[in-house]
């Protein structure tokens, strides 16, 4: 068996991705689950994907709110709460500032 460490950025996807639903999941429950410290944590993924953990964790959280997006009909505030964000404005000002363009204009543009 691997230790952890070795395949660090795949166990933390997965943790991440079994999570990301879950408002409350954040950097503490992410480093409890890898059973390591936070600076331990952030020095890994900023050395594996120069992104701190909350940003990792929203990066997955977005990637999956636009497979969403794209793939079904949901309302946009449906799938904010999907990916773990309980407001929609806030989750619709993070993914235009993460993927440049608003949700709405992100199913339109795949749509046609």
């Amino acid at each position: 068996m691997k230790p952890l460490y070795e395949n660090f950025l795949e166990v933390a996807q997965k943790i991440i991705e079994r999570n990301y639903g879950d408002e409350s999941f954040g950097c503490p429950e992410l480093c409890h689950e890898l059973r390591m410290s936070r600076s331990h944590v952030h020095r890994k993924l900023k050395q594996e994907v120069n992104l701190s953990p909350s940003e990792f964790i929203k990066k997955i959280r977005l990637e999956k709110a636009k497979v969403l997006l794209v793939h079904t009909n949901q309302p946009i505030n449906e799938i904010a709460y999907k990916v773990g964000y309980s407001d929609a404005n806030y989750f619709s000002r993070s993914f235009s500032s993460f993927y440049g363009i608003p949700p709405s204009q992100c199913r339109q543009a795949h749509t046609r």
